[in-house]
């Protein structure tokens, strides 16, 4: 039995590993690679490596973990997590089963894009879900965000800060209230209520959004705000609290309801970001630390 298996290597995933590698635990992290980020061109906002590809951010702290010999990095994709008295077995899809004193669910978020034709090559590239990440290389360009529901004008009100050019696209099924329209007007943020027909680009840069009315408005980029699912279903068959936002109640140290069981990174917090994710799996890591410590020495 290992002290921990981490499930996710991505920004959380190896994070946790590398704390929990230097203070000589027993680890294996069970990825599959695909990491929900993969798409985009660069990853901005983590100090010390803003705009590495999201690939290479990965490749380099996989290597880093090469010198601690108590991580190993299995690849395949964990398919089933048991509890068991003192610990869990965790099966993998090349039917290998690990047991583990602790588990750290670090399996990110997959995101469900909206039904819009042309977006496929797009996201990551010059479709993006987060200002933060992706704002400041759009900044003082034409934008526009596609809303289906009132989290669409927080977005809108973020972009407002990046760009005095931006329209809100309207998806259907959605009504503007008076006071919300009149907010939009009142800060120079077009309105666009026509459904979407497509998007016009050239190979992955978006040209234009063009309407059912055969309209269309310019844009260098477009914002959206996807729907996003837990990438299995680990969290709710172990019985961690999950809130109406579908995120993995932890406290500070990534402990989730369940005993033995602790999240990490977009799971469990509201926030999407590589740098919160990688403090989340630190702060994970000290958690599962001290408990173990607790434990042998109680």
């Amino acid at each position: 039995m290992v002290d921990v298996v981490i499930v996710g290597g991505s920004s959380a995933g190896l994070s946790a590993a590398l704390i929990l590698g230097r203070s000589l635990r027993e680890v294996v992290v069970i990825d599959d690679q695909q990491p929900c980020n993969r798409f985009s061109n660069a990853s901005h906002g983590f100090l010390t490596r803003d705009g590495t590809h999201p690939l290479e951010l990965l490749g380099i702290a996989r290597d880093q973990l090469d010198r601690y010999p108590r991580v190993a990095l299995k690849s395949a994709t964990a398919v089933h997590i048991e509890k068991l008295d003192g610990g869990f077995e965790i099966i993998s899809s090349d039917a290998s089963k690990i047991q583990a004193r602790r588990v750290l669910l670090a399996t990110g978020l997959h995101d469900e894009l909206p039904l819009l034709e042309g977006i496929e090559g797009l996201w990551g590239k010059s479709v993006f879900h987060c200002p933060y990440c992706d704002g400041y290389e759009v900044n003082g360009q034409a934008l526009a965000v596609y809303g289906a529901s009132e989290a669409a004008l927080h977005q809108v009100m973020l972009l407002r800060n990046w760009t005095d050019n931006l329209t809100l696209c309207v998806a259907e099924g959605w009504e503007l209230t008076a006071a919300q329209r009149e907010k939009l007007t009142r800060f120079g943020i077009r309105v666009v209520d026509q459904p979407i027909a497509a998007l016009e680009s050239k190979d992955t840069q978006i040209r234009a959004v063009r309407f059912v009315d055969d309209t269309s408005v310019s844009c260098a980029a477009l914002f959206i705000r996807p729907k996003t699912t837990h990438r299995t279903t680990f969290a709710h068959d172990l019985g961690c609290e999950v809130d109406e936002h579908n995120v993995i109640q932890v406290n500070p140290r990534g402990r989730t309801s369940t005993e033995g069981v602790y999240a990490a990174g977009d799971l469990s917090s509201p926030m999407r970001s590589i740098a919160i994710a990688v403090a989340q799996g630190a702060a994970a890591a000290y958690g599962i630390n001290a408990d173990l410590i607790d434990q042998d020495f109680s």
